[in-house]
């Protein structure tokens, strides 16, 4: 039996009403609604009866949502302005996670400059290894969770959550840190490049077509993933009592 007053906090959420203030509503209706059933107890009647007198006098699901909204709720930031939620916050947190990540790996590899990987120890190949990972498909996808959290715990339904995804999906798309080594040729001595993009090289050099024909694969795969999850997500969400 689904718990009172749910239905109080969806009309909340998708009115915009701030999630933490609807669930603190809830909360304040369920405790009132067990006191007035306590003093109907004590008039005699039994728990059901007593149950249906507060849930009456109490009022409908309707009338106590659009009492709320009526009186001023707060509203989410998400809900007034999901511009600053889902496109300004990814590209801020992107940018945060480009800075961690180059200062870190150039701290942890600093004693290993220079070295080609096959040449490196173990465990700072596995740091590549690790640092690769993270840039390549944790960044994205945790991104794209955290927009869709948003989106679906405000029950939200907006162009900016789509825009926000396919931002995120393009921003991360050529991410992938990695260590190549450039061969000398024609007069050049060559080296070790360290790179945070995604680079296709072919003969010592990035071949463009490439990386941008991997760029936009990753990032079109990426975007389909977190599209199905949000549609599937909010699918069930939208499916509970109004």
């Amino acid at each position: 039996m689904p718990l009172p007053f749910e239905a109080v906090r969806e009309q909340l959420l998708r009115a915009g009403v701030s999630p933490r203030y609807a669930s603190r509503y809830v909360t304040e209706l369920r405790e009132h609604l067990a006191d007035m059933i306590e003093r109907e107890r004590a008039s005699g009647l039994s728990v059901e009866q007593a149950t249906e007198r507060a849930l009456t006098l109490i009022g409908t699901d309707s009338d106590l949502a659009r009492a709320t909204i009526e009186r001023g709720a707060p509203r989410s930031l998400a809900a007034r302005a999901p511009w600053a939620t889902f496109v300004i916050l990814p590209v801020v947190l992107w940018m945060a996670v480009l800075v961690v990540v180059i200062v870190s790996m150039l701290h942890f590899l600093w004693p290993v400059r220079g070295l080609a990987p096959s040449e490196m120890p173990e465990s700072y190949r596995a740091l590549i290894a690790v640092g690769s990972f993270i840039s390549r498909y944790l960044v994205g996808a945790l991104l794209a969770a955290g927009c869709i959290a948003i989106a679906v715990r405000q029950r939200l339904a907006s162009s900016w959550i789509w825009l926000g995804l396919g931002l995120i999906a393009l921003l991360t798309g050529i991410l992938g840190f990695h260590v190549h080594v450039i061969p000398p040729q024609d007069g050049h001595k060559g080296g070790t490049v360290y790179s945070l993009a995604a680079l296709v090289y072919a003969h010592g050099s990035v071949n463009l077509a490439e990386t941008l024909g991997a760029w936009a694969l990753r990032a079109a795969v990426l975007f389909a993933l977190a599209a199905t999850a949000y549609r599937i997500v909010r699918g069930r969400l939208m499916a509970l009592p109004r």
